[in-house]
């Protein structure tokens, strides 16, 4: 009975994903690339803010000679302005 049977589909080509230009793939590494720093920096940064205090805690504090210095560098920025 082929009548019973139904009609086999009609065999499609696979559509061939669309190739990317320069300035798409360039745009794509660019957002791939701000986007590793941006996590990057969300580590690192806390990880050295947390490492100088340890640093600092292991010191006994910060001397009291480089408190004067940086004292004396602002006050020398502020008057320069």
């Amino acid at each position: 009975m082929p009548e019973d049977e139904a009609p086999a589909p009609i065999e499609q080509k696979p559509k061939k994903a669309e190739k990317l230009g320069w300035f798409e793939k360039r745009d794509r590494r660019r957002r791939r690339r701000i986007l590793f720093e941006e996590v990057l920096g969300w580590i690192l940064v806390p990880a050295f803010v947390y490492l100088i205090y340890l640093g600092v805690q292991a010191v006994g504090g910060i001397p009291k000679e480089a408190i004067d210095f940086g004292n004396e560098l602002i006050g020398l920025a502020l008057k320069s302005l």
